[in-house]
């Protein structure tokens, strides 16, 4: 029977830009994500949260979740899955002790049809691998929350830091820690380049 078994590598999606999570997360996270297997773990089970300044917020219904998958015979296919806020403060308990002053916390889950999708999506990469007799291979999940600035932002850094939760972590873990948004892009500031958010009513 082949082996289905991926390593799970994370990356974080700033406003487009896909940041390597490898350089701020902390050693402990690597650990727990070493035993995160994407071809057995529960996608209802999966969470990812983002810890923002309070003058940013995500944008509704932008948030996605995407899968980069490599097989062991060099194909690739990619795929994004809706994320949608989670309200229930059962879910974002366990992060309570990470927010701090002048910062706002958000946690995503995948409804059941996305959580569906990425079942089938997983399924069919599973036919693939053992149709070209290979096993092993590599998949890359990137967050993307589009995001918007409430209010002016002060001068020097603009920090944020990722999260993610699934049934082999139990609770949250850190995937990138206090990354800044005026540095990560190099010549570009990301957080002046961030548009205004919309007033309601």
């Amino acid at each position: 029977m082949t082996s289905f078994s991926f390593r799970l590598t994370i990356k974080w999606a700033a406003l487009g830009l896909l940041l390597a999570g490898c350089g701020h997360m902390p050693m402990a996270s690597m650990v727990k994500l070493a035993r995160v297997d994407f071809a057995t773990t529960d996608p209802a089970g999966l969470r990812a949260a983002v810890k923002l300044p309070a003058a940013i917020k995500p944008l509704r219904d932008r948030m996605r979740l995407r899968l980069a998958v490599r097989l062991a015979n060099g194909k690739e296919s990619t795929q994004d899955f809706r994320l949608t806020e989670i309200s229930d403060a059962i879910d974002a308990s366990g992060l309570g002790d990470q927010i701090e002053a002048g910062t706002h916390l958000f946690a995503y889950q995948l409804e059941p049809a996305e959580a569906a999708r990425l079942v089938a999506f997983r399924d069919a990469l599973k036919e693939q691998q053992a149709a070209s007799g290979g096993r092993g291979g590599a998949v890359t999940i990137s967050v993307a929350p589009g995001a918007c600035r409430n209010s002016e932002i002060p001068t020097g850094p603009v920090l944020f830091t990722t999260y993610l939760r699934t049934a082999e972590t139990g609770g949250y873990i850190v995937l990138a820690r206090d990354v800044d948004l005026r540095t990560v892009a190099g010549n570009r500031d990301l957080a002046a380049e961030m548009p205004i958010c919309e007033r309601s009513g």
